[in-house]
């Protein structure tokens, strides 16, 4: 599917709802409707639910993984959470914008 294919779906108001949903998009990560508040899942896709959960995990799952080893300070756990955000968002605009062809 060529970029253009994509940004047409994209573009189109009907996949658009509270959610992003269209089953004709190949892409599970899409950028939302203003491009500069970052990305959003698209529901329509079957991997959809697994992504959110994966994203959540690797969101909070390394500072929660400090806690059982009595790893507690804040700025090593700010930094931990830093990480694993830079990690999602990284990943999240590599799916976003990788070409389809």
């Amino acid at each position: 599917m060529t970029r253009e294919d994509l940004d047409r779906l994209w573009a189109d108001p009907k996949n658009w709802h509270i959610v992003y949903r269209c089953a004709n998009d190949p892409r599970v990560i899409v950028p939302r409707r203003h491009r500069w508040m970052g990305w959003t899942i698209n529901f329509a896709h079957p991997f959809a639910w697994p992504a959110l959960v994966l994203c959540v995990a690797v969101a909070v799952g390394p500072g929660l993984a400090l806690l059982p080893f009595g790893i507690v300070s804040v700025p090593l756990l700010i930094a931990v959470l830093g990480a694993s955000v830079a990690v999602l968002v990284g990943v999240s605009y590599w799916e976003a914008s990788r070409s389809r062809e």
